[in-house]
């Protein structure tokens, strides 16, 4: 499967005056994403727009000021089909929004300072609430009277009878004292001579006072306070209410004409998202991008549909050297969604690059199902998927596989829930011959490893890395020297030596790849040799230690079956109730934390061992232009 094979290049040549409607002809249909590349600077030099995207800005922003202090919804459903906005049509819309903003920013101004006010007036309340017991003129408590030092403030309760003792010394009376909102907490009003006021202060700092401040307006008892307040809030609410009457009155009046101005805004917004991928010369423009193939019909239809004035499209295959560049489409996948965003977060699939989201499946379920053979564990995390579909959402496919994949392992190994006599094994249980399962985990890896080298292989030769394909990692010729040593070795494991054709082989694909090495470089004959050694030898060890790599999945399902023993070793030293309950924690132990770790070293082997070795993963997401509103220009 070649990721995004149906796209094509194509150039619009029309006239200037039609491109706002070009624009918004190919963002209704989705399926244009524009190409910036400078290919037509010398016929066409100049790019248009940057005025315009300089006054939709500023038009956004002002709607953007009115829709949120109107509090009215910005996300209406957008009208069809919508007009396209040339520059007057442009000019009128922010001229016309300019206005708007100007006489409706004085309700917004009212707003902030009715707000200012109230907040104000909450404090003032607050701070009534300190002295809603004293039936005394606050203003006298401001700053004394006299000779006389006047204080008010808080204490713990816990200090009240020591501060009594130490104030009568000092010539200063508590006058009242009484229990405020705050749980052991003590409102006092403190009266002494002036002269005293340094030794009230050290005995006030030890007591913990804090004082409470009276404000300037507080000139009056509290209960006449209290009314004024309550007569200020009424007028202040009075005024609050008018200044929305009047905003609610401008929207009846313009709201029509508001939501008119959002509707050719947004029309405009597909032009204004053209940037370099639109040239010009006097009257004459070039639109260039990436279309799929299957829509250039739909595509070349309604413009023939949209457009006032004669056009001409042209289309193209991508070229060799721009097959990166070729934005890939997003594909539904169904139950492939989960494992094709796991794909995605190592890269994406470059243009006719091998998409690698069904390989990566199968392999994933199949790795995973080895390592963690078991019918009861895996059946767990099947109806833990099932069950907690709402939140794992596509997740809940990878599950499902990853569980049944298990379960059929499980068959094939004999074991449920850790017991092996319960089902008689299909295949084999992985403790009653090891080193079988290590060697079928040796050729997995082979298996998987050729595979991975003949799609760089034609990934290579599709992007014309020809050298690459032949002589790079994964290339023809390190294949066939991968070929040549496993088998040698694997007969001088047999005890019949290094066969004489393998070793011909191996010495020929070495020599060659020496010379490629050395070729490649143009480094100083010391430098030269060093890095020739050096990548050789990397090429080589790649493919042992990949290999190699593999054998973790015969080791990860010989340790399912230890831990699933040493669970069932443990519940036997309990009594009845103690056996039952590690049987069921110890379960859940092996599901949960070693489901983690063989999920992660499963990915490890498909990203490190499988997409390093094949996947470029540097394609681009294909990203159409839309009607609607964006924040990038």
């Amino acid at each position: 499967m070649r990721a995004g094979a149906d796209m094509r290049h194509v150039t619009l040549t029309l006239m200037r005056e039609d491109l706002p409607r070009a624009g918004l002809v190919l963002a209704e249909l989705e399926a244009f994403a524009p190409d910036d590349r400078p290919l037509l600077e010398a016929e066409l030099p100049e790019v248009p727009g940057n005025a315009y995207r300089s006054r939709i800005r500023r038009a956004w922003g002002h709607f953007d000021r009115l829709s949120a202090m109107l509090d009215e919804p910005v996300d209406t459903p957008i009208t069809r089909p919508m007009p396209a906005l040339n520059r007057d049509q442009l000019v009128e819309v922010d001229r016309w929004l300019a206005e708007s903003w100007q006489h409706c920013s004085p309700y917004e101004d009212s707003l902030h300072r009715l707000e200012d006010e109230f907040r104000e007036l909450r404090h003032l309340e607050q701070s009534l609430n300190d002295f809603a017991d004293l039936d005394v003129d606050l203003s006298r408590l401001q700053a004394g009277q006299g000779l006389l030092d006047i204080r008010i403030g808080s204490i713990p309760a816990d200090n009240l009878s020591r501060m009594r003792e130490v104030l009568a010394l000092s010539n200063h009376l508590i006058l009242d004292a009484s229990e405020v909102a705050n749980h052991g907490t003590l409102r006092v009003v403190i009266a002494g001579s002036r002269d005293n006021a340094d030794v009230l202060d050290s005995v006030l700092l030890a007591a913990a006072y804090q004082a409470l401040t009276i404000p300037e307006s507080f000139d009056d008892n509290p209960d006449a306070l209290r009314r004024d307040l309550a007569a200020r809030r009424v007028d202040l609410e009075h005024q609050r209410e008018q200044v929305r009457r009047e905003m609610a009155d401008w929207l009846d009046r313009n709201n029509e004409q508001l939501q008119h101005s959002r509707c050719l805004l947004e029309a405009a917004e597909p032009y204004a998202h053209l940037h370099a991928a639109v040239r010009t010369r006097g009257s004459l423009a070039a639109l260039q991008g990436w279309i799929p193939a299957a829509q250039l019909g739909a595509v070349e239809t309604a413009l023939k549909n949209g457009l006032s004035q004669p056009f001409l499209l042209e289309s193209r295959r991508p070229r060799t050297d721009e097959r990166h560049l070729v934005p890939v489409p997003v594909k539904d996948r169904g139950i492939l969604k989960p494992f094709s965003t796991l794909v995605q977060q190592y890269g994406v699939p470059r243009f006719g690059e091998f998409d690698p989201t069904l390989l990566f499946a199968v392999t994933f379920a199949g790795m995973f199902g080895m390592m963690f053979g078991d019918i009861g564990h895996g059946a767990v995390i099947l109806l833990a998927g099932i069950l907690l579909r709402r939140h794992l959402h596509s997740f809940t496919y990878l599950f499902v596989l990853a569980g049944a994949s298990a379960m059929l392992f499980g068959w094939l190994y004999g074991s449920v829930f850790g017991v092996e006599h319960w089902v008689h094994p299909l295949w084999i249980a992985p403790m009653s011959d090891p080193i079988y399962m290590l060697t079928v985990a040796l050729g997995w890896g082979v298996a998987f490893l050729t595979l991975g080298s003949a799609i760089a292989i034609g990934n290579r030769v599709l992007s014309g890395d020809h050298a690459g394909a032949f002589f790079g990692p994964g290339g023809v010729v390190p294949l066939i020297l991968y070929f040549a040593l496993l088998g040698g070795l694997i007969n001088l494991a047999q005890g019949d030596g290094f066969p004489m054709v393998a070793t011909a082989v191996t010495l020929i694909t070495l020599s060659v790849l020496v010379a490629y090495q050395w070729l490649l470089s143009d480094a100083p004959h010391g430098e030269r040799i060093m890095i020739t050694i050096i990548e050789t030898y990397e090429i080589i060890n790649g493919y042992a230690t990949s290999s190699l790599s593999f054998l973790r999945v015969a080791a990860f399902s010989l340790n399912h079956v230890a831990l699933s023993l040493a669970v069932f070793t443990l519940a036997d030293t309990m009594d009845t109730l103690g056996h039952w309950i590690v049987i069921v924690l110890g379960n859940l132990f092996v599901i949960v934390l070693e489901g983690f770790i063989v999920a992660i070293q499963t990915l490890r082997l498909e990203y490190y061992e499988g997409f390093s070795r094949y996947f470029y993963g540097d394609g681009k997401p294909f990203r159409p232009l839309r009607v609607g509103r964006t924040q990038t220009y």
